[in-house]
């Protein structure tokens, strides 16, 4: 996304013990559609884990901060990201939310 203005939403985190990853990833699935069918501003989503599935990452861009802040707000009422929040640990999340910089001078 080269010279192109957009909010990039970073969260790293752990799944709650026991959870189903299979399951977790069909939640995923489920707010994959949500986010690219009911909310403005969403471009793309990437969610990545390391090798032994202990550690997660959800890298998701907007077009804009404005974009990135009101999505999570309204996704706090959608059963499917209810129901990917659940399989979280919610002690171990870190939630980042970052603008590119241009480096071009």
């Amino acid at each position: 996304m080269k010279n192109e203005q957009y909010a990039l939403e970073l969260v790293l985190f752990k799944l709650k013990e026991g959870t189903d990853k299979d399951s977790f990833r069909k939640a995923a699935a489920e707010l994959s559609d949500v986010l690219q069918t009911q909310l403005p501003g969403f471009k793309e989503r990437q969610l990545l884990h390391t090798s032994d599935e202990t550690q997660w990452t959800d890298i998701v861009y907007w077009s804009d901060m404005q974009m990135a802040v009101a999505a999570m707000e309204k996704l706090k009422s959608v059963p499917a990201f209810q129901t990917f929040a659940s399989m979280i640990d919610s002690k171990d999340i870190h939630l980042l939310h970052l603008v590119p910089v241009n480096l071009e001078a």
